[in-house]
């Protein structure tokens, strides 16, 4: 055998590997998206039933990015759960158009991470009351969350208007 026809033979061979090493990757990449969006479709789930169990598909460590006007850089889930529940006790939400998860990138290499992201439409209702009337607003929302490796979700980004949503509620 030719110099020239092994060393051939080892790169393809090596090129054949290296190809099969990135498809499985993104199999594994691929399926871990899947579990993981099937994970936020119950969240959003639970949420809109305004059950405990919302809290259940979060890390014990798990964090949201303060992204409204003035918020901490990050918020505990120990701080977010009260308010949460204090929210559930006042208005009822529903996911108005069938969810479309999207897959997230690592921010340093861009790579796809198993990470979910999506734009969706919730509808934010206060009900009636002997001296009030039921009003209702739609908020467009990007939502993003990142998992650890349990699936559970451990960092949460959720970027709309919501103090208006709710002001505009309660005037």
């Amino acid at each position: 055998m030719s110099i020239f026809r092994a060393s051939f033979i080892l790169l393809f061979s090596c090129i054949a590997i290296a190809f099969a090493s990135c498809e499985a990757a993104k199999k594994d990449v691929s399926a871990t998206f899947d579990a993981n969006a099937a994970t936020v479709a119950h969240v959003f789930a639970d949420f809109q039933a305004e059950d405990d169990h919302f809290f259940t598909h979060f890390a014990e460590d798990a964090y949201w990015a303060g992204t409204s006007l003035n918020a901490p850089d990050s918020i505990a889930l120990a701080d977010v759960a009260p308010k949460y529940r204090e929210l559930w006790g006042k208005y009822d939400y529903t996911l108005t158009e069938e969810a479309n998860f999207l897959p997230g990138v690592n921010p340093v290499s861009k790579e796809t991470d198993g990470s979910v992201r999506g734009y969706f439409k919730w509808n934010i209702t206060k009900v009636a009351t002997d001296s009030t009337e039921q009003k209702s607003v739609n908020v467009k929302v990007y939502e993003s969350f990142d998992f650890n490796a349990e699936g559970k979700i451990v960092w949460t980004q959720v970027y709309a208007n919501m103090q208006a949503a709710y002001a505009a509620l309660e005037d």
